[in-house]
C-alpha cells in the first residue's frame, strides 16, 4: 500500500513533468549555471501536476455510450502518465539528456547537444571575448579527460567495448583539434584589439 502511494506521487507530482523539462532542455546547465537540478526539480513537479490534470480533461472529455463508467478511471490514468513519461524520456535521451546511460551499454550513449548560437560569432567588447576564450578552454579541459578517460576503458574492456572508446577517444582528438584552432583565432583577434 506505501509503496503503490509512493509510485502514485512520483507520476502525478515528478516524473512526467522531470522528464518533460529534460527532453525540452537537454544540457546541463541550459536553465541556470549554478542550481540547474534545483530549476529542473521545481519545474518537473509544476509541469507534472499540469501534465495530470490535462490527463484528466482529455480521458474525461473522450465520449461514453450512456450507463457507462467512463474513460477516467484508475488503469487509463496510469496508462497515460506511464506513456507520457517513457515517451518524454526517450525524447530527452535522444537529445543526449541522459549522458550516464553511456555507462550502462556504450551503444546507449547519444553525443552531447551543441552549445546554442552561430558558429561565427562577432563580439561586441573584450569581455565576451573573454567569455568564449572561458567557455573554449572549459570544453578542452572536457576533452581532454574524455580522451584520457577513454584510454583507461580501451584496454580494460572486451573487444567491442575497445572499439566504441577507441572511436569515441578519436573523436574527442578531432574536437580537440577544432577547439584548439578555435582558441588560437580568439587569442590572435583580443591580440589584434589591444595592440
Amino acid at each position: 500500500m506505501i509503496l503503490r502511494l509512493i509510485v502514485a506521487t512520483l507520476f502525478i507530482f515528478f516524473l512526467p513533468g522531470f522528464m518533460l523539462v529534460n527532453a525540452l532542455f537537454p544540457r546541463k546547465g541550459e536553465l541556470d549555471k549554478e542550481f540547474d537540478m534545483l530549476y529542473r526539480i521545481t519545474l518537473g513537479m509544476g509541469m507534472s501536476i499540469v501534465i495530470t490534470i490535462l490527463n484528466g480533461f482529455f480521458l474525461g472529455s473522450i465520449p461514453v455510450e450512456p450507463g457507462e463508467m467512463g474513460h477516467f478511471v484508475a488503469p487509463n490514468i496510469w496508462a497515460m502518465l506511464i506513456s507520457l513519461t517513457i515517451i518524454f524520456f526517450w525524447i530527452g535521451w535522444y537529445r543526449g539528456a541522459y549522458q550516464w546511460m553511456g555507462w550502462l551499454h556504450p551503444k546507449l550513449e547519444r553525443p552531447e547537444p551543441p552549445e546554442p548560437g552561430p558558429e561565427d560569432i562577432e563580439f561586441e567588447d573584450e569581455k565576451d571575448l573573454l567569455h568564449e576564450m572561458q567557455k573554449l578552454a572549459r570544453r578542452r579541459q572536457q576533452l581532454k579527460y574524455q580522451i584520457k578517460e577513454a584510454k583507461k576503458k580501451s584496454r580494460a574492456q572486451a573487444r567491442s567495448i575497445r572499439k566504441h572508446y577507441e572511436k569515441k577517444k578519436e573523436r574527442a582528438q578531432e574536437e580537440l583539434k577544432e577547439v584548439d584552432e578555435k582558441l588560437k583565432e580568439l587569442e590572435k583577434m583580443r591580440a589584434e584589439e589591444l595592440y
